[in-house]
């Protein structure tokens, strides 16, 4: 790795070789890094082509969902009307236990008032 104290040195070179404005273009020319730290044309290439699969990879995903998507409305659509129709039935049971419990609490209080007479 170089460091800065390399780098000074090469500038002073540089210096003494070109003059001062062209060693510090040069300077500037260079990365701030190693060169291994510099993306090539390949790499980036190679980015290119990940990013390319990951898109397609997100396009399959997204179909998948809209799938599920679809599917989870027409189950939900199904429970709703699966409700409904409990909500009917039980809606149509209404009036017989009404009239079961009327009929309940009538004798009861029939039987209430017998045993007050009889007592």
């Amino acid at each position: 790795m170089i460091s800065d104290r390399d780098r000074r040195e090469l500038f002073t070179a540089l210096e003494q070789a070109l003059g001062e404005r062209p060693a510090a273009s040069m300077m500037e020319l260079l990365p701030p890094v190693g060169w291994a730290d510099v993306a090539r044309r390949s790499d980036l290439v190679a980015v290119r082509g990940e990013m390319a699969e990951l898109r397609g990879e997100m396009a399959e995903v997204r179909g998948e969902m809209a799938e599920l998507r679809a599917e989870l409305k027409g189950e939900m659509a199904e429970l709703r009307g699966e409700i409904g129709r409990l909500e009917g039935r039980i809606t149509a049971q209404l009036p017989k236990l009404v009239a079961a419990n009327v009929t309940s609490v009538v004798a009861v209080a029939g039987l209430v008032l017998a045993a007050v007479r009889l007592g």
